[in-house]
């Protein structure tokens, strides 16, 4: 199955692409709302037209409320990633195929590409959750519990 595009995001000073097919919606980082006994990665929830959607923020030094956050269905939740910004909307002919990945990379890189001139690291959302905010999901089922 070929992707209709990509989302070009900023994390730090690197480029990444993810395929527009896993996010549901972009919206901007405003009011989050931190919640007792969470822990990192989980940042908080915002209010997204009335319905909480936990927010997870995989950005190595981030403003609480500063950047974009990539919403993608995982299993049957709903959930936000908190990137630094959301850089372009690309059709997929605007990142053409590049290079597999270098195997020093982490294994949500799935590719690189190029655009306007610099590298593009292709990702796979869901294993970049997977690595980079282990136990997540046992986290957020707890505070669920809670409530």
């Amino acid at each position: 199955m070929t992707t209709p595009g990509y989302v070009l995001f900023r994390l730090g000073d690197r480029v990444f692409a993810t395929p527009l097919n896993d996010v549901r919606e972009i919206v901007r980082l405003t009011g989050l709302q931190s919640l007792p006994g969470t822990q990192p990665p989980l940042a908080g929830v915002l209010v997204l037209r009335g319905t909480p959607l936990p927010v997870l923020d995989v950005r190595e030094q981030g403003a609480p409320d500063e950047g974009d956050v990539l919403v993608m269905d995982v299993d049957r939740d709903t959930v936000g990633v908190a990137v630094d910004g959301v850089l372009a909307v690309l059709h997929a002919d605007e990142l053409p195929d590049g290079d597999p990945p270098a195997r020093t990379l982490p294994s949500y890189v799935v590719g690189v590409r190029r655009y306007q001139d610099g590298p593009v690291l292709l990702v796979d959302l869901h294993l970049l959750l997977d690595v980079t905010a282990q136990g997540w999901t046992e986290r957020l089922g707890q505070l669920t519990a809670q409530s």
